[in-house]
């Protein structure tokens, strides 16, 4: 089987070394996407692999196909239109269980809305995003407190077994196969993030902001936050047991512990442990203890 594999991340590269390792005989071509929106997008990593391995390979930005020479096309982690290939060509893995969480970051989403179980979807391709048939699914059970980190550690796992499922069911039944509806009663969206979606809003509850830092980080950018005018990114912090505060005024220093400033935030105090300034320096311990997060 000719496949051409469309893919960014680690779970791009987690699903390409699964194949490449599988005892079923195939030929792969991978689109190897880049998006300096996250920490890394895994495109070195995924280069050096297909070096070492024989792999061809090309940037998405260099990319001519002929669509009839592959029998099917996967896109793993993919942001981008992919043109050509017919519906019942184009096999899509999304990191939610759909119908829920159509869209972008559906990941990153659920955990923030605390979903309790969480997975991945192959689908077909469709007119519309993440409307195709669903082929399988996988799930995997979530317990709080984690981060974002810790999930995508177990959900690539998912992606290559998924990815290598989906593969021998389509040897075995091929175009026969025509996958299962999605039941639109239960679907919902899940919208793109930019820069304003990860600042923190220092007037919610220091558990909140917690839960939402442990959400937003590596690969992404980080929940981030203004210090004396400049952006800074935070990475780890712990929640506090809170103080009668007379005249409460989110995003003030109210303490420092060691070099850890203790922050009051809408309800409790956040102890920032890990942050980091624009050029990817530690931005503690502050230069002055009079200082507001905005």
């Amino acid at each position: 089987m000719k496949l051409i594999i469309f893919l960014l991340g680690e779970k791009g590269l987690n699903v390409v070394r699964a194949l490449f390792n599988s005892p079923i005989e195939l030929s792969i071509f991978c689109v190897i996407g880049r998006d300096n929106s996250i920490s890394n997008d895994y495109s070195t990593e995924i280069t050096a692999y297909c070096n070492a391995n024989s792999i061809e390979y090309s940037f998405k930005e260099n990319i001519t196909y002929d669509a009839k020479n592959y029998d099917f096309a996967f896109a793993i982690g993919w942001r981008w239109i992919i043109r050509d290939f017919p519906e019942k060509k184009l096999i899509i893995l999304h990191d939610s269980l759909l119908p829920r969480y159509r869209g972008f970051s559906p990941l990153v989403n659920a955990l923030l809305n605390k979903e309790k179980e969480v997975g991945v979807s192959a689908i077909f391709g469709a007119s519309e995003y993440d409307r195709g048939n669903i082929i399988m699914q996988r799930s995997m059970h979530v317990t709080y407190p984690t981060s974002l980190i810790a999930e995508l550690e177990k959900i690539v796992i998912l992606y290559a077994e998924l990815a290598i499922a989906v593969v021998s069911k389509l040897i075995n039944e091929g175009n026969l196969f025509a996958g299962s509806l999605q039941n639109e009663n239960d679907a919902s969206y899940s919208l793109w993030r930019d820069d304003e979606d990860y600042r923190i809003n220092w007037n919610d509850s220091a558990s909140t902001i917690d839960h939402f830092i442990n959400c937003v980080g590596h690969p992404y950018l980080g929940a981030a936050t203004k210090l004396n005018g400049k952006i800074i990114r935070i990475f780890q912090a712990k929640v506090i047991d809170d103080v009668k505060i007379e005249n409460r005024s989110p995003g003030k220093v109210i303490f420092m512990k060691d070099e850890f400033p203790i922050v009051v935030c809408g309800q409790g105090l956040l102890m920032i442990k890990n942050a980091k300034n624009g050029d990817g320096q530690s931005a503690l311990p502050l230069n002055s203890f009079r200082s507001r997060f905005k």
